[in-house]
């Protein structure tokens, strides 16, 4: 018998930041993964220990641009030497699991902040899954991040391969996506946003 497929409200299974850079070029997050799997996290660190940048930098995988309380993401992350690529992977079915990307990359064209903006909805263990996308390239030997007109083509590229992944021309447009096919509220988001506005704490919420 067939089994029909219960969509759940999403809940963050990975988060993946590469290529972030911070505080005048001496801090950065090369390319990191940090698991979930549905359960609530918790970032606990003293104060300029990089907690208001980690939820700054995540928070552009759901609303890209925003800022957290005066700080705007392009005085929070440097991008001036190339793209930040931010994903989100949300748990959207249980039984069987499956998934969806939220991912956008950060750069400045022509001294203004640009985005490419992309969602794909997959099976586990696709071969196309968050970790295996290419924000980070083999390039004469070493690896290095993905420049913005690369990540551009691969977003394309998964657009025309299937009918699951989807650019978007304007972020009105990214946001209509996400609010009515994955329930991802963005009002819901807006107040994840007054939250966390405030610089002071060792506390920080997502």
């Amino acid at each position: 018998m067939h089994r029909r497929m219960v969509r759940i409200m999403p809940a963050i299974s990975k988060i993946r930041l590469t290529n972030i850079i911070y505080e005048d070029g001496d801090k950065r997050i090369n390319d990191e993964v940090y698991l979930f799997d549905g359960h609530n996290g918790a970032i606990l660190l003293e104060n300029g220990g990089g907690k208001t940048v980690f939820i700054h930098t995540v928070l552009q995988a759901v609303l890209p641009h925003t800022n957290l309380g005066e700080r705007k993401i392009r005085e929070t992350l440097q991008l001036e030497n190339g793209p930040a690529h931010v994903g989100i992977e949300w748990i959207i079915n249980e039984h069987p699991r499956r998934y969806m990307t939220t991912a956008v990359s950060l750069f400045l064209y022509n001294n203004a902040l640009q985005s490419h903006r992309y969602v794909f909805e997959y099976e586990h263990d696709h071969p196309d899954r968050l970790e295996t996308m290419p924000f980070v390239v083999e390039s004469n030997g070493n690896r290095r991040p993905a420049y913005k007109e690369e990540v551009a083509d691969y977003y394309q590229a998964m657009k025309h391969k299937t009918h699951n992944a989807r650019t978007f021309d304007t972020l009105g447009s990214f946001h209509t996506y996400i609010e009515e096919n994955y329930q991802i509220i963005h009002n819901e988001w807006e107040s994840i946003v007054k939250i966390n506005g405030d610089e002071g704490g060792h506390r920080k919420v997502l």
